[in-house]
């Protein structure tokens, strides 16, 4: 097989923008593609289609600690069930530091990346998905919508 030919077969991505944000009511995330068209994605080459999405309820993950920083993958699988994995977190004063970075979490297998959330506590709150609101005190949350898993970490 030619190198060409590897790069049209299969392949796992986000082909539209996400548009991934904070859902209306408490502990959800919602998908708000800019054109109001949704967002398209592939999964092992067999193209698919997310309505936009309000109130996506965030699956339960171990609780994150105080004073850390945790990528989460927003995946979606072939029938537009959304679900998050978590990644590493990290310390943000070893971040800050410059002693480390933020990796990104990889999605489960059959599964599509729509994006990333980076969750921030401060030293007196902790973080669970699928409990705790995004909006609540001490909690800082930043979207990233992608097209795949970005090829360097995050530094901050």
């Amino acid at each position: 097989m030619h190198a060409t030919e590897t790069r049209e077969r299969g392949g796992t991505r986000c082909l539209s923008k996400a548009g991934l944000a904070e859902g209306t009511n408490a502990n959800t995330i919602k998908t708000a593609a800019p054109n109001g068209a949704g967002t398209d994605y592939a999964i092992y080459g067999y193209a698919y289609h997310k309505a936009d999405t309000d109130n996506i309820a965030m699956n339960a993950l171990a609780v994150q600690a105080v004073a850390t920083k945790c990528l989460y993958c927003i995946q979606a699988d072939t029938g537009g069930t959304v679900t998050l994995v978590k990644g590493d977190e990290v310390l943000t004063a070893d971040l800050s530091a410059g002693k480390t970075v933020l990796h990104w979490p990889l999605p489960a297998a059959g599964q599509c990346a729509l994006g990333f959330l980076k969750v921030e506590t401060d030293a007196t709150h902790t973080f669970t998905s699928g409990t705790t609101d995004l909006s609540a005190a001490g909690i800082t949350a930043t979207f990233y919508d992608v097209m795949g898993i970005p090829t360097a970490g995050l530094q901050s």
